[in-house]
């Protein structure tokens, strides 16, 4: 079963991945429609860079755990396409991406003009898109887990990586200088991640419902409602990663907007990596996974 490697990636390549298609986005809005809305140049320079970072670290993790980093190479080279290389095609091209944007943020002698800037934009969302997408499939493809054949995995793994992706911003914002000249974008990003946490925990129910429906995939849904996965899964999934963010959302304030955004960027955060921890070790509880537990099934 994967190690740790694979779960720091699933979690780092799919916030970098939600960051990317939020601040791309927000590329969008600022060139398009600039008077509509402020769009503070420091966000920008703080959130890309911390964009950058988060995919190579998952890039490192894939490295690490494939034993030698010429593999990965290898992996990018294959002529016959595979889920796992138009995984790490799309994180590639995302990093690619938000790097060509931290430097226009941070580097004051570099310039782009409007339709580099749109069409930078446009690539970098769907880089952003498909790599989160790619970190549900990837598990959804591997046929031996019933747990997590279904698609209402990578949905809930594209929900939580969006946003996770918010909160790369919102943290970002926590140390943007000015505050209430990017309120209004504050309040909108906040409402966006509600709307997100709402649809992931919708997502999350139905796929651990769909999970105890059925008999070869009921032990991994006990596994995280009621056996060794349930403190991570309620503590840190449903409380820490949902409902203490959507509630703090709702109660922002111009006061304190930075220490606020520093907690729910944190909460958000954990409770994506707990997520992505809760539904990788429950592949260890599948009923494929348990040599007697299959066989008392087949003579059921």
């Amino acid at each position: 079963m994967f190690d740790l490697l694979v779960i720091g990636y699933l979690f780092l390549g799919g916030a970098g991945g939600g960051a990317c298609a939020v601040l791309s986005a927000l590329e969008v809005a600022r060139v398009v429609a600039p008077g509509r809305m402020e769009f503070p140049d420091d966000l920008f320079a703080r959130a890309w860079p911390v964009c950058t970072v988060a995919l190579v670290t998952g890039i490192v993790c894939i490295a690490a755990d494939l034993g030698r980093p010429d593999r990965l190479f290898v992996l990018l080279s294959s002529p016959r396409p595979t889920p796992l290389s138009a995984g790490a095609y799309a994180l590639a091209a995302a990093t690619a991406c938000a790097a060509t944007f931290s430097a226009f943020s941070l580097l004051d002698n570099v310039r782009a003009s409007r339709a580099v800037r749109l069409a930078l934009s446009a690539a970098t969302l769907v880089a952003g898109l498909v790599t989160v997408t790619y970190t549900g499939v990837l598990l959804q493809g591997l046929a031996s887990v019933l747990f997590w054949r279904t698609p209402l995995l990578p949905a809930t793994f594209a929900l939580s990586s969006l946003s996770c992706g918010v909160a790369v911003v919102l943290l970002a914002a926590a140390f943007v200088e000015t505050r209430r000249p990017n309120g209004r974008l504050i309040a909108l990003l906040a409402r966006i991640d509600g709307a997100l946490i709402v649809l992931e925990a919708a997502c999350l129910a139905a796929y651990v419902g769909w999970g105890l429906a059925g008999e070869g995939t009921r032990p991994a849904a006990e596994a995280l409602v009621s056996g060794g996965l349930a403190p991570a899964f309620w503590g840190g999934v449903v409380a820490a990663g949902q409902a203490v963010p959507f509630a703090m959302e709702r109660l922002l304030t111009h006061n304190n907007h930075h220490s606020q955004l520093l907690w729910i960027a944190g909460f958000v955060l954990a409770g994506g990596c707990a997520l992505r921890f809760c539904l990788v070790q429950a592949g260890l509880y599948d009923v494929t996974q348990v040599p007697g537990a299959l066989f008392g099934l087949s003579m059921g």
